[in-house]
């Protein structure tokens, strides 16, 4: 307990402060609910005196707004959350939380957690299915995909204030995610992205040929498929000559931070043709000669990572001088690379083993819509052999 504020505790592994005030039930017992995410006790405390106040007004409930509750949320998270995740949250919980600036949606920030019941939440829904973003030139809809992962955060979010006694309902989960169970359905299983083909791999490396950055990186990335942030994060040291390996030790986040890779599985090497090798080996003798060499510098762009609009840059520079006309995210050549080793008959095991996938499940999931056309082709193929005669009986 802080001395100076009686009722205000520490909480050493969060680094944060809260509160233990009691509660009497409908009933006429008593309980303790417990508070959490003050960043200084002074805050906690004056929190504490607020709560005591409401209570005697209104003892039957906890109210407070929509913005403090994404606020305590957020430093409760904070913690358990790389930066680049934390930002990704607060971006999505935003699109309920916070006034939208292009006035599409009519959102709340200050209502009280009391008043929001499930006509106010699924007329947010209603608002949001027909927002439109810019992309570029062009205004977009939201994907379902992206809709529900913001649902899902909110009500995470309300599961957080129910358990912490803010309020009694998790009105977003009573509601459901948007769309109906037969679109949500439809969504997943036509989650096909944009990828590029064997011969428009090859155009892209003669277009790069002369750039042997981009032309290690477009070959490496189609054919072995690392995460754009593991290429980022590549450092010399984790080639390994003598087995042709380079080993993904760290993934780079946007603010230029090594980290843990994505799961225990990605960190493994990628075992490199001999194609592959040798550009790998001619871009290391190439920040040899810089007099400052280390083998601690970024195997794409020597001192420091390269970063994520360069690779952008380049992928529309050669895409373009290569006559690709896609519109191609930096993922998608991990995509693109597992369609093409699909298409030349590699068994999903082996592609589970190359893109380092923690089981062939996570495989199967994600390429699902390359098993069902394979299916189709097969039964094709059956079909053909029955009646061409390929296969008969003596």
């Amino acid at each position: 307990m802080a001395k100076k504020y009686p009722g205000v505790y520490y909480d050493e592994k969060t680094k944060t402060f809260y509160i233990k005030p009691r509660i009497q039930n409908i009933d006429g017992t008593w309980k303790r609910t417990t508070i959490r995410g003050f960043k200084t006790a002074k805050e906690a405390y004056e929190y504490l005196q607020t709560f005591k106040q409401e209570k005697k007004k209104n003892p039957d409930t906890i109210d407070i707004t929509l913005s403090e509750l994404k606020e305590r949320y957020l430093n409760f998270i904070e913690i358990k959350c790389d930066p680049d995740t934390f930002d990704n949250k607060k971006n999505l919980l935003s699109y309920f939380c916070d006034i939208d600036e292009s006035n599409q949606v009519q959102n709340n920030p200050n209502i009280k957690l009391s008043k929001i019941d499930t006509t106010y939440y699924s007329n947010w829904q209603r608002q949001m299915v027909k927002k439109k973003y810019k992309k570029g030139k062009e205004e977009r809809l939201y994907s379902l995909q992206q809709l529900n992962r913001s649902h899902n955060l909110i009500c995470e979010m309300f599961d957080y204030a129910v358990n912490e006694g803010l309020c009694k309902l998790n009105i977003p989960r009573r509601v459901g995610k948007f769309g109906t169970p037969k679109e949500n359905k439809l969504s997943n299983q036509n989650k096909v992205w944009q990828v590029i083909d064997f011969d428009e791999y090859l155009r892209l490396l003669e277009a790069s040929k002369d750039n042997l950055k981009f032309n290690t990186y477009f070959d490496l990335s189609f054919s072995r498929g690392p995460r754009m942030g593991e290429v980022r994060a590549f450092k010399i040291k984790d080639y390994n000559s003598q087995k042709k390996q380079l080993m993904v030790n760290h993934t780079m986040s946007k603010h230029n931070v090594l980290k843990e890779p994505k799961t225990a599985s990605s960190k493994a090497p990628i075992d490199l043709d001999d194609s592959l090798n040798n550009k790998v080996q001619k871009l290391i003798e190439y920040w040899k000669q810089f007099s400052d060499y280390s083998d601690e510098w970024y195997l794409f762009n020597g001192p420091l990572p390269i970063s994520e609009g360069s690779l952008k840059y380049g992928r529309d520079k050669y895409f373009k001088l290569a006559n690709i006309d896609k519109h191609l995210r930096l993922h998608d050549f991990r995509h693109s690379c597992a369609t093409w080793l699909f298409s030349i008959g590699i068994p999903i095991e082996v592609i589970s083993k190359i893109l380092r996938h923690a089981n062939i499940n996570e495989t199967l999931k994600t390429y699902t819509h390359l098993l069902e056309s394979n299916y189709i082709s097969s039964l094709d193929k059956i079909y053909n052999i029955k009646n061409g005669g390929q296969i008969g009986i003596k």
